[in-house]
């Protein structure tokens, strides 16, 4: 193969495999000198690894540092026509990081603090050089290189530039999901925060020699639940050795939230200078006190991190419940008002519909009708239980969800019109489906007792009684109900009574 000056080298041996391409070790005719090429491993290669690897070739020969590897020259395919693409780069003779990672692991010896600390200021350099220009979005330590003892990042096949580097922009990557930041789940802006994260997770396997994250399946949606909402262990659990500055370092370095992780790598470098200052007298107390506030900011994190899960949780239940009852009870409503309205050339029925609400109403002439339905959630439900102990009663807060025929309640609410008849609607937990099961109730008075109320039947429970209402549904009691299935008969019947 030739470079630019059509200097002569020769292809020897096979290294290994790449994100985007096979290595090999080549050595430059005129000089003996041993360089490192990379190309694609078959010509039949899809779009994005073709613009990858080009992008690769094109982008890493602007950068020059000690601590990443030298791109050379680029070869497109086409001043060599009998040549396919490749990349001609600097040949690195120690491996991976993540092969001496591996080799720590199974050695159980953990790097000192200096050694640490020293190879953290060769990435941060290899970083900084890096982020001036490009965005690198695939750091992990199979893309971090060693060459005489010295550290040095490679791949860059899902760079962008940095002043560039938006999700609008034409090329698009997904990097290792592994070491993806939150907001790369989240498809926002790729900045220089990304790599960050990407490489505080690097750090954390150099300082623990494990992974920050447990994982179970390991699915995409897994690797996206731990990197949105997974709080790592401090890494100073894992390896007591390690200083608490490079603990609390890394993770900053970690932080789900942009606005709390360092902006950039001088913020790192800062905090690793902290390491460095000479010993004090008391240093024993100082990394005692350091200790305890890492353990209290990673407590508070755990527990932000839970509240957002939740909320997420929260969300997204709410919309599988609104997107059910829309297409359930809502759309067929409204097929059965629009076939009416379509046929009758008198006044016409309104429905008021949002499909971003729980809350819909039905109005012709002075009648009207509410449909309404509330998701049943946990937070919600939390209920005061007094329980006897060693003859004292105590109170404490139980988690109590509603349930029909040991089935839980996923939602409740009614079809109600103003004269207050009207039938509750309630949505029934599937074990075997991602919905529910949706269930009708018809409530009369019972006959056996006096009414407290002239409610006319059949009525609906109140949102402020259902609740209590549904335990008394197979029992004697001042009500009687008649359960059923969604019978959309059963609904259309009785709406017509209105119309």
């Amino acid at each position: 193969i030739f470079d630019a000056e059509r200097n002569e080298y020769i292809v020897e041996s096979f290294i290994g495999r790449g994100s985007f391409g096979d290595v090999y070790s080549i050595r430059k005719k005129s000089t003996n000198e041993i360089f490192a090429l990379k190309t694609l491993s078959t010509p039949f290669v899809d779009e994005i690894t073709l613009k990858s690897f080009a992008n690769e070739g094109k982008l890493a020969q602007e950068i020059s540092h000690p601590n990443v590897i030298q791109y050379y020259y680029f070869h497109d395919g086409i001043s060599y026509k009998d040549l396919p693409m490749y990349i001609i780069m600097e040949y690195a003779d120690g491996g991976t990081l993540e092969k001496r990672i591996k080799e720590k692991i199974n050695n159980k010896s953990f790097y000192s603090n200096e050694e640490i600390s020293a190879i953290f200021s060769q990435l941060i350099d290899g970083m900084k050089a890096i982020n001036d220009k490009l965005v690198h979005r695939d750091i992990k330590p199979d893309n971090i290189l060693i060459h005489q003892n010295n550290f040095k990042i490679s791949d860059f096949g899902l760079s962008k530039i940095v002043t560039q580097a938006t999700r609008t922009s034409t090329f698009k990557g997904f990097g290792c999901l592994h070491y993806l930041a939150p907001e790369g789940w989240k498809l926002d802006k790729n900045t220089i925060q990304m790599d960050i994260y990407s490489m505080g997770i690097v750090f954390y396997e150099l300082a623990s020699l494990s992974f920050p994250y447990k994982i179970n399946k390991g699915d995409l949606d897994d690797w996206k639940n731990i990197h949105l909402f997974q709080a790592p262990e401090n890494v100073d659990k894992i390896n007591l050795n390690l200083s608490p500055i490079l603990s609390r370092l890394i993770m900053k370095m970690l932080e789900k939230d942009t606005s709390r992780r360092p902006k950039n790598w001088e913020e790192i470098l800062t905090l690793l200078k902290k390491d460095k200052l000479p010993a004090a007298e008391n240093t024993e107390v100082i990394n005692s006190i350091l200790s305890r506030r890492n353990e209290r900011e990673q407590k508070a994190t755990i527990e932000r991190l839970e509240q957002e899960k939740r909320h997420k949780e929260t969300i997204e239940f709410k919309n599988l419940v609104l997107h059910q009852y829309h297409k359930d009870i809502i759309s067929p409503i409204k097929e059965f008002i629009d076939d009416i309205n379509s046929k009758s050339d008198g006044q016409k029925i309104n429905f008021h519909i949002d499909v971003n609400s729980f809350l819909n109403t039905i109005e012709y002439g002075y009648n009207k009708i509410r449909i309404e339905l509330a998701p049943i959630l946990e937070e919600n439900f939390f209920r005061e239980v007094k329980l006897k102990d060693y003859n004292q009663v105590i109170t404490r807060k139980e988690l109590r969800m509603p349930k029909i025929n040991k089935k839980k309640v996923l939602a409740w609410g009614f079809i109600k019109a103003n004269d207050k008849r009207g039938f509750n609607i309630l949505l029934i937990d599937n074990p075997e489906s991602i919905y529910g099961n949706w269930l009708l109730l018809f409530n009369k008075h019972s006959a056996i007792v006096i009414p407290k109320d002239n409610r006319p039947e059949p009525f609906p429970f109140e949102f402020n009684e259902i609740e209590d209402e549904i335990n008394h549904l197979n029992a004697m009691h001042i009500y009687v109900t008649q359960q059923s299935n969604l019978d959309l008969n059963k609904v259309k019947e009785f709406l017509s009574n209105y119309f």
